[in-house]
This record gives structure tokens, C-alpha cells and sequence, in this order.
């Protein structure tokens, strides 16, 4: 899990533009909340989002990082991935490729899982008149990391 990018300069700038363009107010709590989602580079929580942020924008209010998660999603910015306890993580869509993720049961890690398997459900789909517009999966485990914990446990 890299960064995604930098926390200035010209992808921000698009980033931005594009939140203008859909008839979003550009305010410093939401260059904020972008910043701050943009240097952590991973799929992170709600709380850490707006505790990264705040060291930009020392009074912004957890509700409105919520709000502003909830309008980049809306525009195509963010993504969400949901953990298996109803959790929400939230990453930026960084144009690369397609994935999917891989999340663990144990200490909540989330890794970027580069393959797709779900071409033959989607022609499936297809055969049955139905288009797919869009799919998400998340599969459920442990890490290694956490195996090796566990191991070393007994």
C-alpha cells in the first residue's frame, strides 16, 4: 500500500477541479480532508482521516470529514471498503488499475489485491440480458503477519 500521490501539485489541483466542476465549493476543510486522504495512501478509518486532517485545518469537525468522504465518493474521488464488522475505510481512486481487496479478520490490515475474477460472472450477467455497471469484493482472512502471531502463541 503506497502513496497515491502528492499531497500538492497538479493531481490535487485535478482532484479539485473536478469537486468545482460537479458544484462543490472548494473550502480548506475539504482541500483538508483531500491532503489528508491523499498522504496516507491506504484505505483508512473515518478517525484518521480526521486526525491527519486536523494537523492542516487545526478546527475541522469529524462531521464534516463524514461529509466530505461522502461527496468524494458521490464524485468518484473515494472509494469505500467495508470490513467484515460494518466498518468503513475510505481510499482515494487513483486512476490505476482495477482491484479489489484483501482485509484481515485480525488487525484490520487492508491490502490491494491487483486480480479480478469477476469477468466470467459479468458475461453470465450479460447472457441473462443484465449490465454490469459496477462490482466490488473484499475477501476476508488473515494476514501473515497475524498467522505468524498466532503460531508463535501456542
Amino acid at each position: 500500500m503506497g502513496r497515491q500521490g502528492s499531497t500538492s501539485g497538479p493531481r490535487l489541483e485535478g482532484r479539485l477541479r473536478r469537486l468545482r466542476t460537479a458544484g462543490h465549493r472548494i473550502t480548506a476543510q475539504r482541500r483538508a480532508v483531500l491532503r489528508a486522504l491523499t498522504a496516507m495512501g491506504c484505505a483508512c478509518g473515518v478517525e484518521d482521516i480526521h486526525a491527519r486532517a486536523r494537523r492542516i485545518y487545526p478546527r475541522l469537525g469529524l462531521v464534516t470529514v463524514y461529509r466530505t468522504l461522502g461527496a468524494f465518493v458521490r464524485e468518484g474521488l473515494a472509494q469505500t471498503v467495508q470490513l467484515d464488522d460494518g466498518r468503513i475505510r475510505y481510499e482515494l481512486r487513483d486512476g490505476s488499475r482495477h482491484h479489489h481487496h484483501l482485509v484481515c479478520l485480525s488487525c484490520g490490515a487492508i491490502a490491494r489485491l491487483e486480480a479480478c475474477a469477476v469477468g466470467p460472472l459479468q458475461k453470465a450477467g450479460r447472457r441473462r440480458g443484465f449490465t454490469v455497471t459496477a462490482h466490488r469484493l473484499e475477501l476476508f482472512g488473515y494476514c501473515g503477519d497475524c498467522r505468524s502471531l498466532e503460531r508463535e502463541t501456542r
